[in-house]
């Protein structure tokens, strides 16, 4: 089974006006760059105008300073563009994220075999959840969701488990641009918070069983994968066709908070 989930969606300026601190130009020029993704590393002003919901001609001026600046690089004519060096000079900066990808890896593929869904190790980015990485079972009905794609952080389990996990001022600051995103009000984005920290108190981990896509299931746990980093999220998901809400809560659910732990004391975290 595969779904397609949103890679970017429109910046929303609305909410922000208020607020002197915040620097939108700023925020445009990144939401251009957080367009570019593994799955189409070359966009055109057009396809960027759609992902932002920003006009051409703004796009065009945010363009022309990021490729003035090295953040992108322009190709052929018509011009389209991919990251330039000065966006690549940042990667370094991410490289414990991979670090954490190799301890991650080995687990994650034994609770993916073990629910025959996919396990995913998904991080935050601004109002979404990125996946970071997957590991596949071997069914040919499985969930598929592309490394880079952008899902919610109100319907996922992986969005409720990092949620729970924040201290209170980030939470509520993560909590804001969640539901912004999703485009609830705040009654029903407190209402998930809440139910996700009983079930995280109950249960040892959050759940999703067809709340972001009909007849798809989750579970997941967020850790720390060290002190410099913040926290990332263990997902397993799959179809309920093979992947019920009981086989994830019976069968994979002690894997997944037994898996977090060696995880977190293999990146040196301790309880």
């Amino acid at each position: 089974m595969e779904t397609q989930a949103d890679t970017l969606t429109a910046p929303k300026d609305g909410n922000r006006k208020e607020d002197r601190h915040f620097v939108t130009a700023l925020a445009r020029g990144l939401d251009v760059l957080a367009c570019f993704r593994a799955f189409d590393n070359e966009l055109g002003n057009a396809e960027l105008a759609q992902r932002c919901g920003l006009p051409k001609s703004t796009i065009s001026r945010l363009t022309h300073t990021l490729t003035e600046l090295g953040y992108l690089q322009a190709l052929t004519d018509p011009v389209r563009y991919r990251l330039g060096s000065s966006a690549l000079a940042l990667a370094p900066a991410a490289q414990q994220g991979a670090e954490v990808l190799a301890v991650a890896r080995p687990f994650m593929q034994e609770l993916a075999d073990l629910s025959q869904g996919v396990a995913s190790l998904i991080v935050r980015d601004r109002g979404r959840m990125l996946i970071f990485e997957n590991c596949q079972s071997e069914s040919y009905l499985t969930l598929r969701v592309a490394v880079g794609s952008r899902v919610s952080g109100l319907t996922t389990a992986a969005g409720r488990a990092y949620l729970v996990a924040l201290p209170p001022a980030e939470q509520r600051q993560a909590l804001a641009a969640f539901r912004t995103d999703d485009r609830v009000s705040a009654a029903h984005a407190e209402g998930i918070l809440s139910n996700s920290r009983e079930e995280s108190r109950r249960l040892g981990c959050t759940t999703s069983f067809g709340d972001w896509l009909p007849d798809i299931n989750s579970i997941a746990l967020a850790f720390r994968p060290g002190p410099s980093l913040p926290p990332m999220t263990l997902s397993c998901s799959g179809p309920n066709a093979i992947v019920p809400p009981a086989h994830l809560l019976e069968k994979v659910r002690p894997l997944l908070c037994d898996h977090i732990r060696q995880i977190e004391a293999a990146c040196g975290v301790t309880a």
